[in-house]
């Protein structure tokens, strides 16, 4: 009977200070927080008219027709495949 009551003991869980448990939780989530900072929104450039300002071709490096000098990416696109009949 003592296989019986080694196989018991290995397939129970160990008893744990719920205590210490708590606490290590805490301290884990304490330094796992993350600050998130919202991403800027890309805003197109424009004149005190309010038209829009196009991109200087001879500043490759920098688009000024967006503020902050980079223009998005542009957004894939979903294509769909008809099947023949």
């Amino acid at each position: 009977m003592k296989w019986f009551s080694d196989m018991i003991k290995f397939f129970t869980t160990p008893e744990v200070d719920e205590v210490a448990k708590a606490k290590a939780i805490a301290k884990a989530i304490k330094e796992g927080t993350v600050i998130l900072q919202p991403l800027p929104k890309r805003v197109r450039a424009r004149t005190v008219k309010g038209t829009y300002i196009g991109d200087d071709k001879s500043t490759p490096d920098v688009n000024e027709a967006w503020k902050g000098g980079k223009a998005p990416k542009p957004k894939s696109k979903v294509v769909k495949i008809k099947k023949k009949k």
